[in-house]
């Protein structure tokens, strides 16, 4: 997600309140409900001011923290303040979908929403209804089936299981209790089993290593065994993206965590914008690219995917032009949608 540099125009918190109410609106924020606003030493302050500002201005009672960038906010006080809180924002450098606090929040009813975009993004890609409609109608289908299969005419033939996994439908609004979102990202998700992914993976020219912010230049070749990366081949993009996951340290940074396609038609490919101070490109745009699929190795335990691979590695790799079959059934073809309710 997309680190949000300092705006100084006297203007910009006002325009910025408009985008939060537009997207807490859309959240369902009701008067009388309460907002807990999160965000960081790093963040500028704007964003936390809007959102407090707009959650105001709807009604809610409204609180601000700040946690410092570069420490871990303390479980007892992130438990507490999420603990009363009906809809949470966070606009943080730390990856709070990975706290168990938040986690807890969510099962008793809470809603969660992650705001770490730049401006424009989340002014072209607010709270949209026909986003949110492929969304769920895309994790139904996906809820449903066993076994996912990604081929493309670069090479790409994937297999992998997803038994006893569910399905996310992310619209980039938080609106149902015990729901997690990312203002901007419109996507359909699911953490595959972790030792079933197996086959070959073929990034071919200008599709997309999200995290490490590059477009590749020169193909590269990765097969997986048991869920597992096993070898990778190419030029500087195989070495950076072996670097990368070998950066991480830990033996579970070869595993395939989920996978993923995108749903914004309004998401702009070429975006490759600068994340958060701890991280490196990518954000929404990339994600959500309409037809685009992604396949992430790395860790898959966060409260939403609720997998088992825990590791610092979290890679997006995502294909253009590629072909998607559910339960062999297609569902994408050459990056577009094959059923009419995808789009």
């Amino acid at each position: 997600m997309a680190y949000a540099v300092s705006f100084s125009g006297p203007g910009f918190s006002a325009d910025l309140a408009g985008l939060f109410t537009h997207q807490l609106r859309a959240s369902a924020l009701k008067p009388g409900e309460t907002c807990l606003c999160i965000t960081d030493t790093a963040w500028d302050p704007a964003y936390g001011a809007a959102c407090m500002a707009a959650a105001r201005g709807l009604g809610a009672e409204a609180f601000l923290t700040t946690f410092p960038w570069n420490e871990e906010a303390s479980p007892k006080a992130l438990s507490a303040l999420c603990g009363v809180a009906d809809l949470i924002v966070y606009m943080t450098s730390q990856r709070l979908h990975y706290r168990q606090e938040i986690a807890e929040a969510l099962d008793r009813g809470a809603r969660v929403l992650c705001c770490m975009e730049e401006p424009h993004v989340l002014h072209r890609m607010r709270a949209d209804p026909e986003v949110r409609r492929r969304a769920l109608a895309g994790a139904k289908l996906l809820d449903s089936a066993r076994q996912i299969r990604i081929t493309s005419a670069a090479g790409t033939d994937l297999v992998m299981d997803k038994s006893g996994r569910g399905a996310l439908a992310n619209y980039g609004v938080a609106d149902t209790p015990g729901h997690l979102d990312f203002w901007g990202l419109g996507a359909v998700q699911s953490a595959q089993r972790e030792d079933s992914t197996n086959g070959r993976l073929v990034l071919d020219v200008g599709d997309a290593c999200f995290h490490i912010g590059r477009f590749i230049e020169h193909p590269v070749v990765m097969d997986f065994e048991d869920g597992r990366m096993v070898s990778i081949e190419g030029g500087l993009d195989a070495r950076l993206i072996q670097a990368e996951l070998e950066a991480a340290g830990d033996d579970r940074a070869m595993v395939a965590g989920h996978m993923a396609w995108g749903v914004d038609r309004r998401a702009r490919w070429t975006q490759m914008i600068t994340q958060t101070p701890n991280t490196g490109g990518g954000g929404a745009d990339s994600e959500s690219t309409y037809g685009t699929i992604q396949i992430e190795i790395g860790s898959n335990d966060d409260v939403g995917f609720k997998g088992s691979n825990r590791s610092r590695a979290h890679l997006g790799l995502c294909l253009r032009n590629a072909n998607l079959a559910l339960d062999g059934v297609p569902i994408i073809q050459g990056g577009a949608f094959i059923p009419t309710e995808l789009i």
